[in-house]
């Protein structure tokens, strides 16, 4: 796992956003096609994500897809990335090549910008510079008016806790409330496989709030540990982390009554170390 991370540590988002978008429209998954890093050309430009409707006919009515039309560009920043006047432009451009390559009309597309924290100073600019208009829908929605294609931007971290949880908490610094929810949540929706990569993020930047989850929630405990001996999730994640944390884990399923052995599978501990802690 320690692929998802640079040198410096920072946490790779964007495949877990991908990910989280899935699940956020979950009950549209029949009607929606999801392209993860569409390639514009043979050169380095790529689409964070292309969200394509199936039947044009069908209205969204998932508040984050209201807006949709038959094609929708996604693009992503983690909590540790800003967003510029400049950016915007890039985006507004990728649209502008898609409608080109794929001889689709500027009004059948749609611009979605995912962000965790509110960009004033490109508000500014496109309210002062460019004479939009922004209407705020509540929940942390931005529609702006006055573009070439319609445009929204999606304010993360104040999305609805209710609807929006997986794009809400695709971050860092969760508090055990949000984390709880998030996993019971994940639970519905997707099957434990070894492809769970937002779980994976987000495990990986909130571990010592999943480690006090675990503590409140039997459930939690069990189908952790059920996707880490089948497939292994413990094995990298306790080579970047400390010897503590491993035995903290070991320690919570040791309580759920597994056996050394098993608890030693899955977390990567040598059998006598495990056996020390009970």
């Amino acid at each position: 796992m320690g692929e998802h991370l640079d040198e410096r540590g920072k946490i790779f988002w964007h495949e877990a956003f991908y990910e989280a978008l899935q699940l956020e429209l979950h009950e549209y998954k029949d009607l929606l096609k999801f392209d993860n890093e569409y390639r514009l050309s043979e050169e380095a430009l790529r689409m964070d994500v292309l969200v394509i409707k199936k039947n044009k006919d069908v209205k969204i009515e998932k508040n984050i897809g209201s807006l949709f039309k038959g094609h929708n560009i996604f693009e992503y920043k983690s909590e540790s990335d800003s967003f510029s006047h400049w950016d915007y432009n890039k985006i507004l451009g990728y649209a502008l090549l898609y409608s080109s390559f794929e001889n689709v009309p500027l009004s059948d597309i749609t611009i979605s910008i995912s962000l965790t924290r509110y960009p004033r100073e490109l508000v500014k600019n496109l309210q002062k510079e460019r004479g939009f208009k922004l209407h705020n829908l509540g929940d942390g929605i931005y529609h702006v008016d006055g573009d070439i294609v319609p445009i929204q931007i999606l304010e993360s971290k104040n999305l609805s806790p209710e609807s929006n949880v997986f794009l809400r908490n695709l971050r860092s610094n969760l508090s055990t409330k949000e984390m709880l929810k998030t996993l019971q949540s994940y639970k519905e929706y997707k099957l434990l496989d070894d492809k769970n990569i937002y779980l994976d993020r987000l495990v990986k930047a909130n571990a010592d709030v999943f480690l006090e989850v675990m503590d409140m929630s039997e459930s939690v405990k069990e189908i952790f540990l059920e996707g880490a001996e089948r497939y292994g999730w413990l094995d990298d994640r306790f080579a970047e982390h400390s010897k503590q944390v491993a035995e903290r884990i070991a320690k919570k399923f040791l309580l759920l009554g597994d056996s050394i052995e098993k608890v030693s599978e899955a977390t990567g501990l040598p059998v006598e170390v495990v056996a020390n802690l009970m």
